[in-house]
């Protein structure tokens, strides 16, 4: 037996590392104990299954096939482990884990790998000791592939932080004037500016997260719902910055943000690694484990905690060159969990949540109780964000870094009837968002009354960095950090109004300082709302001024030239559709 286990060991080893080097990427930004720890994880995970295969090799070895072949037993026990979960991941993902086709598929390949293994026996049994350097390959060249970019060059302009949190209302923040005290914001707006109506694109958060980094409306790029592929992208912050010389990270926090739908390209750094661990569930027998004891069977979201200490990592590998780093807390989004629920009151009749709040929160009788938890969610992100704050402040950067904080959209908290939820409707809850700029070219201590949308940022960031200047649907408003006055800007918002159909519906907003319409697709009605009487959007007055239904109608005709409204089609895999149900992102 023990040399079987020697034999069984080896091979492990040997999977483990290749396996490294297959999964490992330069664009998760891992520093060197991540990889190292990467790795150690890939070989234990495949000693998990070769010792055993070597063990059982020993207890059969009488049988007349099988136990001669103990090397071939343990090496089809391991190509069947990732043969059978390549195939359940990358080509069945669409099947149920108790579908009889994928269990008679998985079966299959792994009886023929475990064949072709004892098949292979008497090839790779005389040569065993030639994986010893298959293995110090495949470690050296995981960790060549993983070797993140290194500090860009000196080049003119600032740092650029870009901070966005998921799901933030402005008026809950004290700087805003609201209750949630957030002194990192509070700091942010008495150093730089604070825009009192910023206006969110979407009530969703790829949509608007992809409006916010391409200067696009979301009615030009097709993506008007989270899970759907971005294809072929416009052209995106990263890639200016690029151009400029500047070195890219993104670190985010939301399933919906995901490199699956191709978030990364262009970034030089995009760590959407959820796990706690470095890497750990991007190997083949955690996905297994993921998908048996995980509610959507994959991680849909990180602690802010972890998204800081990436953040870190890639600030100290970069300090001393140029860069463009945005950072993406998911904490703020329901359930709100930065306090324990033990004292929730729970007596009465339980508020009707969303369908994807955990239990224990659907007890919850008192809505001021959930409106209070929101607003520590509120509260510890901000303490995040001053971690960053702090550490640029400690390397001597902060002068040097215009930071931008804005969140992707808002969150009703019981407004027209909807209990602390977001992304069916275009009412100012999910649509209002906080706006703060800080750093060169920026004035201190000012306020911007004037609407505008985050469309804007981008094309405000080539001004003040600069970058190289392209066509965008939003508008500068750098001219209003120098001086000039602001004028209020029509802001068009989108949502479908059916999630995860073959033809969506698409609803539209046009919000102006005074008025908002709002137009639902395929015909389904039309609202128009006095935001001066009726700032809490309460009263439909569209039958009693159809003229002026028809001025806004055709407002928004203009603002749209004649572009055809439809959205890309979602990515529909089962993986998909269970995480953002998770999150809440689509019906029950």
């Amino acid at each position: 037996m023990r040399a079987n286990l020697k034999m069984a060991a080896l091979l492990g080893i040997t999977a483990g590392t290749l396996e490294f080097l297959l999964r490992t990427d330069a664009r998760l930004g891992f520093g060197f104990f991540d990889q190292l720890l990467f790795c150690l994880l890939a070989v234990a995970a495949n000693l998990a299954v070769a010792l055993p295969a070597g063990i059982l090799a020993s207890a059969v070895q009488r049988l007349p096939y099988v136990g001669k072949r103990p090397v071939g037993l343990v090496l089809g026990s391991l190509l069947g482990l990732h043969v059978a979960l390549h195939y359940r991941f990358q080509v069945v993902l669409n099947e149920s884990l108790r579908s009889p086709a994928l269990l008679a598929g998985l079966f299959g390949l792994f009886a023929g790998s475990l064949l072709f293994g004892l098949t292979l026996h008497r090839h790779v049994a005389p040569r065993i000791k030639w994986l010893v350097a298959v293995a110090l390959f495949a470690f050296w060249g995981g960790f060549v592939r993983g070797l993140p970019t290194g500090p860009a060059q000196e080049v003119e302009g600032p740092n650029v932080l870009l901070i966005t949190w998921d799901t933030t209302r402005p008026d809950r923040l004290s700087a805003y004037g609201g209750p949630a005290q957030t002194p990192t914001l509070d700091r942010l707006v008495a150093e730089g500016t604070r825009f009192d109506q910023a206006v969110a694109p979407a009530p969703l958060t790829e949509p608007s997260h992809l409006a916010i980094l391409s200067g696009q409306r979301t009615t030009t790029t097709g993506v008007l719902s989270n899970g759907t592929p971005l294809g072929e992208q416009p052209r995106m912050l990263q890639r200016a910055f690029a151009e400029r010389g500047y070195r890219s990270g993104a670190v985010v926090s939301g399933f919906p943000l995901h490199s699956r739908y191709g978030w990364s390209e262009g970034w030089d750094v995009y760590d959407d690694d959820f796990g706690a661990i470095a890497g750990l569930h991007r190997l083949s027998l955690v996905k297994l484990i993921d998908e048996i004891v995980l509610p959507a069977n994959t991680l849909r979201e990180r602690r802010g905690t972890i998204a800081v200490d990436r953040a870190l990592t890639f600030l100290s590998r970069h300090e001393k060159g140029r860069w463009f780093l945005w950072v993406h807390f998911f904490d703020p989004h329901a359930p709100y969990e930065a306090r324990p629920i033990t004292d929730a009151p729970t007596d009465g009749e339980p508020l009707a949540l969303p369908g994807y709040w955990p239990p224990p929160h659907k007890a919850i009788t008192d809505a001021d109780y959930l409106t209070a938890a929101y607003d520590a969610e509120l509260e510890h992100t901000d303490a995040l964000t001053g971690e960053l704050i702090a550490w640029l402040e400690v390397h001597g950067l902060l002068d040097d870094t215009l930071i931008v904080m804005t969140a992707d959209h808002g969150e009703s908290l019981t407004e027209h009837g909807v209990l602390f939820d977001h992304g069916d409707d275009l009412f100012d809850p999910s649509l209002r968002v906080p706006l703060i700029l800080r750093g060169p070219g920026v004035p201190a201590g000012t306020t911007q009354p004037c609407q505008l949308s985050t469309i804007d940022i981008a094309p405000t960031l080539e001004h003040l960095v600069p970058l190289i200047a392209v066509e965008r649907d939003g508008q500068s408003f750098q001219p209003w950090l120098s001086g000039a006055p602001c004028e209020d800007r029509p802001v068009l918002s989108s949502t479908i109004g059916a999630r995860f159909v073959e033809e969506p519906p698409v609803d539209l907003s046009l919000r102006q300082p005074e008025s908002k319409y709002i137009r639902k697709g395929q015909e389904r009605g039309e609202a128009l709302y006095d935001l001066v009487s009726d700032p809490g959007e309460t009263r439909d007055i569209s039958a009693q001024v159809p003229e002026v239904v028809d001025a806004a109608s055709e407002a928004m005709d203009a603002v749209l030239d004649g572009q055809p409204i439809q959205a890309r089609e979602q990515a529909m895999d089962a993986e998909t559709l269970q995480a953002l149900q998770a999150l809440g992102y689509m019906g029950d």
